[in-house]
C-alpha cells in the first residue's frame, strides 16, 4: 500500500481511509467510517482558496467528510483559510504566494507567522524550514503543495451573484467575453506525449511600481529581466516548435511588446488546450520566491517541464530529475529542451512521473485528504 500521504486514484476512496487509519493506529472502532471526518469550514471567496474548497467539496460528495461551511463576513485580503476538524483541531490553509501575511521583510513576516498565527496544523503553500523554526507555539507545520485556479462548486459556489455570473461565464455565446470557470478534470491529461512535440512558455510581467517596498521592486525587476531573456532564447533556438511569449497589459506593451501574443492564445480554455499540445513546459519563479500556478497546471496536465530551481519544499516524493530538469541560465534552459527532445523515454518517464504525483497528491480532493490524515496521525 501507498504511504498514508499518498493515495491511488484506482480503489475506493473509504476503503483507503480504513486501511489508512488501521496502518496508524487511528482507527476506532464503532466509529462511522463513511465519514470518518467532521470539517467546519470558515469560508470566504479568494480565488487562491478555490483548489481548498474543490478538495472539501469532492471529498464530500465520496461520503469521506462530513462538511458544515460557516461564511465569513467582511473582506478577507489574505487567501489563509480555517478549518475545524472533528470538533477539536483547528487546521489552517495558507496559500499565499510566500511569506508576506504582512508588508515588511521576511525577518518581519517570521516573526509575525510566529507571535500571530493560532492553529494546531498549519499547511502552508510556499513553504520552507524556516517555518519549522518560527512555528507557533504547540503547531506543526507542513508543506501543502502546488496551488492553482478553479472552479468551486457545492457549498462553495457563492451567493446568488456569483451563481449568475459563473452561469454566464459559461453560457457558449456569452463566454468568449469572459474567462470560463474550470474544474480539476479540465486541467488533467494522460502522460501520452503530443505529435505536435511543441514547447510552451506562456508568461506575464510584475510592474515594480506596484509595490513600495526595495526588496519587493528588485524581484519583480528581476522576474521580467529572466522571463523575457527565456522567451527571446527558446525563440531564437526554437522557432515554430516554440510556443511562447507575454500576456498583454500597460506594463508589457511599454516594455517588451514584440513578444506579446496574442489574445486568442492567452485565453484560459485555449492556454490548457495548448499544454496538452506541448510536451514540454517551461515553469519560472514567481512573486516572493513562489511556484506559479502553471507548474500545478503542467502537473495535472502531465507534462514534461524544465524550471527554475524550485524554492519551496512540495509534499511527497516530487524531485528534480524526475518530475523536472532544473535550469538557472538560457543555456541550461535551451540544453535542458534538448536533452527531452532527443531522449523519449526520458521525456516520456517524466511525463508519467507527473502523472502519478497528480494522482497521489496534487488532485484536489487527495491534496486534502492527504492533509487531514496528517491530523488522524498526529491525534
Amino acid at each position: 500500500m501507498e504511504s498514508t500521504q499518498t493515495v491511488a486514484r484506482g480503489g475506493h476512496l473509504g476503503h483507503f481511509i480504513k486501511q489508512s487509519l488501521y496502518v496508524t493506529g487511528n482507527y476506532k472502532e464503532g466509529k462511522d467510517m463513511r465519514t470518518p471526518f467532521e470539517c467546519e469550514v470558515n469560508y470566504f471567496p479568494f480565488s487562491h482558496l478555490n483548489q481548498i474548497y474543490a478538495g472539501f467539496d469532492k471529498l464530500e460528495k465520496a461520503g469521506i467528510v462530513k462538511l458544515s461551511v460557516k461564511s465569513v463576513s467582511g473582506k478577507q485580503t489574505v487567501p489563509l483559510l480555517k478549518v475545524v476538524v472533528n470538533n477539536k483541531y483547528n487546521v489552517m490553509y495558507d496559500t499565499l504566494d510566500g511569506l508576506n501575511w504582512i508588508e515588511g521583510s521576511v525577518e518581519d513576516n517570521l516573526n509575525y507567522f510566529k507571535n500571530n498565527i493560532t492553529a494546531d496544523f498549519y499547511f502552508k503553500r510556499s513553504f520552507n524550514q524556516q517555518l519549522i523554526d518560527y512555528a507557533p507555539e504547540n503547531c506543526s507545520v507542513f508543506p501543502l503543495g502546488f496551488n492553482y485556479f478553479m472552479k468551486a462548486d457545492g457549498k462553495f459556489s457563492g451567493n446568488l451573484q456569483q451563481k449568475i455570473k459563473d452561469q454566464l461565464r459559461n453560457n457558449f455565446l456569452i463566454s468568449k467575453y469572459f474567462n470560463k470557470n474550470f474544474c480539476s478534470g479540465d486541467f488533467e491529461c494522460y502522460p501520452i506525449p503530443s505529435r505536435k512535440s511543441k514547447i510552451l512558455f506562456m508568461a506575464r510581467l510584475w510592474n515594480p511600481d506596484e509595490v513600495s517596498l526595495d526588496h519587493l521592486k528588485d524581484e519583480r525587476e528581476q522576474i521580467n529581466k529572466n522571463r523575457i531573456e527565456n522567451i527571446r532564447a527558446c525563440r531564437k533556438e526554437f522557432g515554430d516548435s516554440f510556443i511562447g511569449g507575454l500576456r498583454h497589459d500597460e506594463f508589457s506593451i511599454r516594455h517588451a511588446k514584440d513578444l506579446l501574443l496574442p489574445f486568442s492564445l492567452t485565453r484560459k480554455e485555449r492556454f490548457l488546450k495548448t499544454i496538452k499540445e506541448c510536451n514540454i513546459c517551461i515553469a519560472t519563479t514567481g512573486l516572493h520566491n513562489s511556484i506559479g500556478w502553471k507548474f500545478g497546471e503542467y502537473v495535472a496536465a502531465s507534462r514534461a517541464i524544465v524550471s527554475e530551481p524550485l524554492k519551496c519544499q512540495i509534499p511527497g516524493d516530487f524531485s528534480e530529475g524526475e518530475n523536472y530538469l532544473e535550469f538557472k541560465n538560457n543555456s541550461e534552459l535551451i540544453n535542458n529542451i534538448r536533452v527531452l527532445q532527443k531522449d523519449k523515454e526520458k521525456l516520456f518517464a517524466m511525463m508519467n512521473s507527473n502523472f502519478r504525483y497528480y494522482n497521489h497528491y496534487l488532485q484536489p480532493d487527495i491534496m486534502i485528504l492527504n492533509t487531514l490524515l496528517k491530523v488522524y496521525q498526529n491525534e
